[in-house]
């Protein structure tokens, strides 16, 4: 059996601009079929070409190929071959209709890394990546722009917690909720994760998974609401959820515009490195608009000569995890040395009225969200 893809990937660095793709995921009965539908209309309407890439394993399953019949891995490794196959077809599709002048938004129905949930664990499932000849970097940052994961109704919303709707599920409560929260785990190592929690009833689930859709595309600005808090140095073993860590070097780039912040950063963790260019803009405190791409390695180096050389470059060792829903991001600081040892945690959310949940076992000092000096500006300034 040729386990190699021989067709080169296309990445969201290829496909250029006017094009987005967007994995919509989560655990069983989490609203993703009537998600997708949603999103598919009220995108139409706003004048965006939408194109919906269907979940492959409930294709397979629903033809006769069943995963509980025959071995495990095998039915991933077509599962993976099968995704990957089909989403390259729409990108080439997407970039036609590009083409001709539309703005396309791809959807789709899970992506790649979904499948590490059905299997041991990440070993293998890296395992089976490599043995296709491909990365986790390839396959996930590379991938999609933005991760949208919509809980299963088994957590925080037990009584409407059903499948009749899909015949290829027979998961339990208890079933849905481990394997949400790896599908979870699972996608943690991507730069944008948002999770669509049951913390309002559906309609307005689907609403909030429709304005987070709606700040990836820049449709309309991108709204980042952050908090920030100085924190005490800590164990990260100790952390009891999973964590996926990663190692950051960060350049700001000379611009016209005192308002505005440009940047450029590199992201390296055991799947590969990622590049992004991203410009930010405060709009009042804690509340910023911000615009990120993703770039390839040259436009990365091309991007790094215009380094505004007022400001050192900012070296960080960085732990993601998710806790009640939030995505939580801890930082240490190696560079510039006079910060070294420094340690912030940030929680960015969708909505300023999302009630904020501090992790127990993190020892908060103070919070510096309005604080300007524990911004990365700021620690990355030369003069002060």
């Amino acid at each position: 059996m040729n386990n190699t893809i021989t067709t080169k990937l296309q990445s969201i660095t290829d496909i250029g601009e006017e094009i987005h793709i967007i994995a919509v995921t989560g655990g069983p009965c989490g609203g993703k079929t009537t998600g997708l539908v949603k999103l598919q209309q009220m995108l139409a309407d706003r004048g965006y070409k939408v194109i919906v890439s269907p979940e492959s394993a409930t294709k397979l399953i629903m033809g006769g190929f069943f995963p509980w019949e025959i071995e495990r891995v095998l039915f991933q490794r077509q599962l993976i071959l099968d995704t990957l196959m089909q989403e390259e077809r729409f990108i080439t599709a997407a970039r036609a209709y590009r083409d001709l002048g539309h703005k396309v938004v791809i959807l789709c129905d899970r992506g790649v890394m979904d499948g590490q949930a059905y299997t041991s664990g990440p070993e293998e499932f890296e395992g089976m990546i490599k043995d296709l000849s491909l990365s986790i970097n390839s396959i996930c940052n590379n991938r999609y722009h933005a991760i949208m994961h919509l809980r299963t109704a088994a957590d925080g919303a037990e009584e409407f917690y059903t499948l009749e709707n899909n015949n290829a599920r027979k998961e339990t409560p208890e079933e849905a909720r481990s394997f949400d929260k790896k599908v979870l785990e699972a996608w943690q190592r991507h730069h944008h994760p948002r999770v669509i929690d049951n913390s309002t009833n559906f309609d307005e689930k689907i609403n909030r998974l429709f304005a987070e859709v709606c700040a990836v595309l820049g449709d309309p600005e991108p709204i980042e609401i952050e908090q920030k808090f100085l924190i005490e140095a800590f164990n990260l073993e100790s952390i009891p959820t999973h964590v996926t860590v990663s190692y950051i070097v960060q350049d700001y780039l000379n611009s016209s515009d005192e308002k505005e912040e440009r940047r450029v950063r590199s992201r390296t963790d055991d799947g590969g490195t990622s590049y992004f260019y991203t410009v930010k803009r405060k709009i009042r405190p804690g509340v910023r608009s911000e615009i990120e791409r993703a770039v390839d390695k040259e436009e990365y180096q091309r991007l790094l000569s215009l380094k505004d050389e007022k400001f050192q470059t900012i070296k960080k060792r960085r732990a993601c995890f998710f806790f009640q829903g939030q995505f939580i991001e801890v930082d240490t600081f190696d560079l510039p040395e006079k910060h070294k040892g420094l340690w912030l945690m940030e929680i960015e959310q969708s909505s300023a009225q999302k009630d904020l949940v501090l992790p127990t076992f993190i020892k908060v000092i103070k919070e510096v969200t309005d604080d300007d000096q524990y911004s990365n500006r700021f620690i990355a300034r030369l003069t002060v």
